[in-house]
């Protein structure tokens, strides 16, 4: 059997190194990872009113990918934009990276810290941990003030910028984890962690597309779901003025 994992871009952005980024965790398990953006909303999620308006685009691929045979979803963002609704509108385990990766840095430590991209998300990322149930393991948000859709800018300076506070996340707010605050941050985590490593600060860093991936197949291939209790199926069909999204 095929384990069919979707990866739903929140945004219209395209992000063709998706795929690249979660390759290899199919090593030991027979995968295939598929991805899409959204064709309307945002161009990146960077708040509330980002993730507002990326919500119904991001329930129409949900709906869509469980109609293709996807055996589980994952929301391309650290916000976890229109996680609840996906759950209500699927019954095919939906994830997002920022509950996921919360919840696997709380096992690998006593503290976490969270690098992002821009302090205006660090209200957002902490309202999540509190959410989750994760507010005692949060050691610090931290921001390398770089907008999402300029990341790929300076490759260099972006890893240096990381660097600088996750040192400061390890030796000032005592973080025993660091977790990469934007999925957007692709290809850093190995490179990261050596650099730490390095310095003699010996904490793992998560990658959070791929811990969430890789916790996606483990849900999928053991038959798991979010339950139906805590999220009751929508009825998509009493929706008004919607048509043209969930036409398929």
């Amino acid at each position: 059997m095929t384990i069919k994992v979707r990866i739903i871009t929140p945004h219209v952005t395209p992000r063709p190194q998706k795929i690249e980024e979660v390759a290899g965790l199919n090593e030991f398990v027979n995968v295939a990872f598929s991805h899409v953006n959204l064709t309307m909303g945002p161009t990146s999620i960077q708040g509330m009113c980002d993730d507002g308006f990326a919500t119904p685009g991001i329930v129409a691929r949900c709906i869509e990918a469980e109609r293709d045979g996807v055996n589980a979803v994952l929301i391309d963002c650290m916000g976890d934009p229109g996680l609840d609704a996906a759950r209500e509108a699927v019954s095919i385990p939906v994830l997002g990276p920022g509950e996921t990766t919360m919840h696997v840095a709380a096992m690998l430590g006593h503290k976490f810290a969270v690098v992002t991209v821009l302090d205006q998300v660090r209200p957002l990322l902490e309202k999540h941990a509190k959410i989750y149930g994760l507010q005692e393991k949060l050691a610090s948000v931290r921001a390398v003030e770089v907008a999402v859709n300029h990341i790929g800018d300076d490759p260099e300076g972006l890893l240096a910028r990381l660097l600088e506070q996750s040192k400061k996340a390890d030796v000032e707010d005592h973080a025993d984890c660091i977790v990469l605050g934007c999925t957007g941050f692709l290809g850093v985590s190995d490179r990261l962690q050596a650099l730490l490593h390095q310095d003699g600060l010996m904490v793992p860093v998560l990658n959070p597309l791929r811990t969430t991936a890789s916790l996606a197949v483990a849900l999928a291939g053991l038959g798991l779901r979010h339950s139906p209790r805590a999220y009751a199926r929508a009825d998509i069909s009493a929706l008004v003025g919607y048509g043209a999204l969930f036409a398929k």
